[in-house]
């Protein structure tokens, strides 16, 4: 889990995850990557749950950590109640890294290809849990989906991005002159 702290991203959906799931997957780890002022419920909510020894919160970090914490990931929980674009999936996907969020946040739909570099769920919680749990379970889905969301990811790129504004200029341009 990438992101702010508080209530709306509901990090709580991702700590029910590691719960449900900590017994069929020995070793099984949360590293939840951010700070927010809803930082200590959640970190409560992990003890409720009985999980707070496989949840990490690392706080704020810098870049080059978020890069380690992204890049030892097996799979980008997401359980946003509203996102806009989704920057984390495109920060995770860099990294081959898929991710998994409610279709009904938004903007992951554009930035996650379902079935592809991830998994969009319709529903609950269960369903959530249950996308993480095949992700992790089937080792082959999870390098398929994580090479697909890498490779999507270079469409993104600040050279991809300057590649396309020169296009639109060059359009521009060329309507001009006409």
């Amino acid at each position: 889990m990438l992101g702010r702290l508080v209530p709306h991203k509901r990090v709580e959906h991702a700590i029910a995850a590691a719960a449900a799931l900590r017994q069929r997957h020995p070793g099984l780890t949360l590293a939840v990557v951010g700070d927010g002022w809803w930082s200590q419920e959640l970190r409560q909510a992990a003890r409720d749950r009985g999980v707070e020894d496989i949840v990490e919160f690392t706080g704020h970090v810098d870049d080059d950590e978020k890069a380690r914490q992204v890049a030892r990931a097996w799979v980008l929980a997401l359980p946003s109640l509203k996102e806009g674009w989704g920057l984390v999936v495109m920060e995770a996907a860099s990294r081959g890294v898929p991710a998994v969020a409610y279709a009904e946040a938004g903007g992951v739909n554009e930035s996650i290809v379902h079935g592809e570099t991830g998994i969009l769920v319709n529903g609950d919680e269960r369903d959530f849990v249950e996308a993480i749990d095949h992700i992790i379970s089937d080792g082959d889905l999870r390098v398929r989906l994580g090479e697909r969301a890498r490779r999507r990811s270079l469409d993104f790129s600040w050279d991809a991005s300057a590649l396309a504004f020169e296009s639109v200029l060059r359009q521009a341009i060329a309507q001009r002159r006409n």
